[in-house]
């Protein structure tokens, strides 16, 4: 749905104005988040859901003046979806599949004369301790990396879950270890989780391998190249397989990925 003018509300499954009143408009969740940073908020927040205080991730951003939106042209201002809105879409697309993501609470968009003046997302579903995978490579001693059988299993982890969303075929088109939510279950085995997938959508062959290229860029020179092909070997279901080729065009794409940016 294009929004010209006015404001949508978009609500997940098993959401509604009656589970959370808070929830009741576009404006209402655009209210949302810490009242001292009204032009950007990214941070956690807490809400009742049927009487029952739940946590939740909140993204919103507003837009004071015609300069800031004309940066979404296209995206909201004028025409097209509103980055939060797509993203909204996209996690509901993983959801649908089976892939593990964050899932969607709720997203809106407000515009004004045709203007994008503010748009959020409200997420949920990984638990508390769950840790970005950049913040896990960071972190010198993690317990999911610091070992080589932990380390294995997350790589492996991480090639399963890659395979499974490509196969929808779905590209995420920012995967980077920042977008990678990374939680120890109840047995011990990582789980993850995707986020952050505002561009994501249905990708050609050459979206699916910048995928992995992205995320092996911050791989790099920070996890050991065994745990690396083990990755890969988990992407492709098979021992050997494709590799070779595979791995030539994931490097000749990873050159032009950025560096991790700094914390």
């Amino acid at each position: 749905m294009i929004v010209r003018m006015g404001s949508e509300l978009r609500r997940g499954d098993g959401f509604d104005v009656h589970d959370v009143p808070s929830l009741r408009d576009a404006h209402a969740l655009m209210a949302l988040g810490d009242p001292r940073e009204p032009r950007r908020f990214v941070g956690f927040v807490q809400l009742e859901v049927a009487g029952v205080p739940t946590r939740f991730h909140l993204k919103r951003y507003a837009y004071a003046t015609w300069r800031e939106s004309l940066g979404l042209l296209g995206r909201g201002t004028f025409w097209g979806t509103a980055p939060e809105l797509a993203e909204f879409e996209a996690l509901r697309t993983l959801q649908r599949h089976g892939v593990s993501a964050v899932r969607p609470a709720a997203a809106c968009a407000i515009t004004r004369a045709g203007r994008l003046v503010g748009h959020a997302l409200l997420t949920h579903g990984a638990p508390e301790e769950a840790v970005d995978l950049e913040t896990r490579l960071r972190s010198p001693g993690d317990p999911l990396l610091g070992a080589r059988a932990p380390r294995r299993a997350l790589c492996r982890a991480l090639g399963e879950l890659l395979r499974r969303m490509h196969a929808i075929p779905f590209a995420h088109r920012d995967l980077r270890a920042r977008n990678i939510l990374v939680a120890a279950g109840p047995d011990g085995r990582p789980r993850l989780w995707l986020l952050d997938c505002r561009r994501g959508g249905p990708g050609a062959r050459d979206d699916l391998v910048r995928d992995l290229a992205s995320l092996d860029r911050d791989l790099a020179g920070r996890v050991p190249r065994g745990d690396r092909r083990a990755a890969l070997r988990a992407y492709l279901g098979a021992p050997g397989g494709d590799a070779k080729a595979l791995v030539a065009r994931i490097a000749a794409l990873r050159a032009a990925v950025p560096a991790p940016r700094a914390v």
